[in-house]
């Protein structure tokens, strides 16, 4: 039995036959031309029983399709035929039948009738797809069924309006879709990598919680220039977004609840983002540094996974635009940051002509809220400049279009003039980094958490140190850090002057330990499995099915940050400690504190599976006048007395939320062998062959 997360986590075979449908064909559909007139097609075969639909059980799954009155029985029929735009639901937005019953082996054929718009045929596993949308009376897609079970269908643009089928083959209770399996890593893995997704595309492209792009003239001839040009190189006739709220610098923070009634498959079958924005009064209307590197972080990471397996991907996410798309705001926000884009005439979030960065200004004002240098700033800076880098110095992945806005180093070509390229920023940012917090300074401003963190972007700034000079300086920094850690250290491998959640501190520190051990002449791995060990040991809490935040504690309070904390550390022990008995924890600890807990407030289609009660809702249902958008809340907590989970804090966090985005698509299902790297520094620096 599989539901839709473990299908996906399994073979590349499986994954092309979900995502190579370029259209109503693909490596198991064939487009086949109408025999009869569209509009007279009645199925195949004389059903031999019609149920009261009492025989099979599909969770209420038919619950707003109104033209279900049954299961269809066509069992003796080779092949059968379901119409596609049928009357039903509020129009011609119906399979007829919507449910049938069939032998193993049989192959069903979707045709359409050309009414009611364009329309498709998705399964809710994912095992198959018929492609984009069409409206076209000769349009047919089949697939024959040799799994027995139930296999829950659906039309992309207008799923809403009940516009679902069902496939049940043989025996109803052995398998197929919407089915019940223990939820494992594979299952986690793939939740982490779609709820990353929802977090990175809603912030940077739906919620319009940032600075606008375009902002100014222009901007907007930059639009206008590249945006065509995009689409023409990525094969799509148009975004994979309906009027989107584009930002290039994200707020520190916002409400995720929605204004209006969201539409979030407009007639396209797209997201109509102008129903998608947050009340702009209700954000912070300031930029951080973190805010702003741990979105563009994700755009680069993301980027770089598209990378791997462009004819995998479904169609309707335009994975090539989506990628040049990041890597173009990701330079814009660069630019703005730390070049030219503030009011003082340097960039928004440095201090004159330095790399130093500030902790807060507000755009809209001019204005520095807070000058103050701190740690975590410089840290999150420096490990997304770093993976920018190696997107830069790698030929740009193949997403330059039409030019590059910043020249990868001094001298190469851009479109924007500057004295200096990506190379020099990258490393003129990790030197004063270095230069102006010693390590000891890290834990003394801030904490043991912020020693992993620093540890981790130094190791991310290895592999793309321009000179050897700045290798040899990123190392020796590195040990400096390791021995602060060792000095926190209790013999048991508790981390002392971390975070609140020491959970939280164990992770970070062990993941920072490991990737800055990747740098020739740093090793502390041993440390890290000792870190990794009290963690396991002593903050693992099987009843509750989450990490304790610390010892004693009778309510764990768990903030995005602090999964994304846990969830670093675990996914390095795996990845470069090879310890797989992480595996299950992190099942357990995935599907408790973001599903069960709603760390995790509402989903999107790709990862429902409609066969758990615990999973987040639908974003219409997920609280509020009109529902709340799929991103993370700012702390959830667990209450170990009465057994309970509770959202504490619903305000949306962008450093907090997409630093968690980032851990989750390195940890995440396609984020092992379907993308390399599992985000161990220097592992997805060159584009694949």
């Amino acid at each position: 039995m599989h539901d839709r997360r473990t299908v996906l986590a399994g073979t590349f075979g499986t994954l092309a036959a979900l995502a190579g449908c370029q259209g109503l064909g693909g490596t198991e559909t064939t487009p086949t031309d109408a025999a009869t007139d569209a509009s007279t097609r009645t199925p195949t075969g004389t059903p031999t029983e019609t149920s009261s639909g009492s025989d099979v059980d599909y969770g209420g799954w038919f619950s707003d399709t109104d033209n279900f009155d049954g299961t269809t029985d066509l069992r003796g029929e080779s092949s059968v035929t379901v119409a596609v735009g049928a009357e039903g639901n509020g129009g011609a937005f119906a399979f007829d039948p919507p449910a049938i019953h069939v032998d193993p082996g049989t192959t069903v054929v979707w045709e359409w009738t050309g009414n009611g718009g364009s329309h498709n045929v998705v399964a809710e596993d994912g095992s198959f797809e018929s492609g984009d949308p069409v409206g076209e009376a000769s349009a047919a897609y089949e697939r024959s069924f040799d799994s027995e079970g139930i296999h829950l269908y659906f039309c992309n643009p207008h799923r809403s309006l009940g516009m679902k089928g069902a496939v049940v083959v043989g025996d109803p209770s052995g398998g197929g879709g919407g089915q019940t399996e223990a939820y494992d890593f594979a299952a986690a893995t793939f939740d982490a990598y779609w709820y990353s997704l929802y977090n990175m595309s809603t912030n940077i492209a739906m919620s319009g919680n940032g600075v606008p792009f375009p902002l100014n003239e222009q901007m907007e001839q930059m639009r206008d220039q590249r945006l065509p040009a995009m689409l023409e190189r990525a094969a799509v006739e148009r975004p994979p977004i309906t009027d989107p709220n584009l930002s290039f610098a994200a707020f520190t923070e916002g409400d995720p609840h929605f204004t209006q009634r969201p539409v979030l498959e407009d007639d396209t079958g797209r997201p109509d983002a102008k129903t998608l924005a947050w009340d702009k009064s209700e954000s912070s209307g300031v930029v951080s540094p973190s805010s702003l590197a741990w979105t563009h972080l994700k755009g680069v990471t993301w980027a770089k996974n598209f990378q791997k397996h462009f004819d995998l991907l479904p169609t309707e996410m335009a994975p090539r635009f989506r990628a040049q798309l990041l890597s173009t705001l990701g330079q814009i926000g660069i630019n703005a940051a730390i070049l030219v884009g503030g009011s003082r005439g340097n960039g928004a979030l440095t201090h004159g002509d330095s790399w130093e960065f500030l902790s807060e200004y507000r755009p809209a004002e001019g204005r520095i809220e807070d000058e103050t240098r701190r740690p975590h700033h410089h840290a999150a800076m420096t490990w997304f400049l770093s993976d920018m880098s190696s997107l830069a110095q790698n030929g740009w992945f193949g997403y330059v279009n039409p030019r590059p806005l910043l020249p990868s180093e001094a001298g190469a070509d851009a479109v924007f003039e500057t004295d200096v390229g990506i190379q020099e920023i990258t490393d003129g940012v990790a030197r004063t980094t270095m230069d102006l917090f010693s390590p000891e300074d890290v834990a003394q401003q801030e904490s043991t958490r912020s020693v992993g963190l620093m540890l981790g972007a130094i190791g991310y700034y290895g592999p793309q140190a321009g000179t050897e000079d700045d290798l040899s300086a990123a190392a020796d920094y590195a040990n400096g850090l390791a021995s602060v850690v060792q000095s926190n250290l209790a013999g048991n491998g508790k981390v002392e002057n971390g975070a609140a959640n020491q959970a939280a501190t164990q992770g970070m520190v062990a993941q920072g330990l490991l990737w800055a051990s990747q740098m020739d002449g740093v090793d502390h791995t041993d440390t890290a499995g000792d870190v990794v060990g009290y963690m396991v040991d002593e903050l693992w809490d099987d009843d509750a099915g989450t990490f304790a935040s610390g010892t004693g504690d009778s309510t764990y309070a768990i903030t995005a940050r602090d999964a994304g904390d846990i969830t670093g550390g675990l996914n390095a022990a795996d990845a470069v400690l090879g310890n797989s008995d992480v595996r299950p924890l992190f099942a357990r600890f995935f599907d408790s504190t973001f599903n069960t807990g709603r760390l995790q407030r509402a989903q999107r289609p790709p990862s429902v599976s409609q066969s758990k009660g615990n999973e987040p809702p639908l974003p219409p249902k997920a609280g509020g006048e009109f529902g709340q958008a799929s991103v993370y809340n700012g702390e959830v907590a667990y209450d170990t007395e009465a057994g309970e989970w509770s959202v504490t804090d619903d305000r949306f966090y962008t450093a907090d939320a997409l630093y968690l985005a980032n851990q989750d698509i390195w940890v995440g299902n396609w984020g092992g062998e379907f993308y390399q790297g599992r985000g161990v520094p220097g592992q997805s620096d060159d584009p694949p062959n």
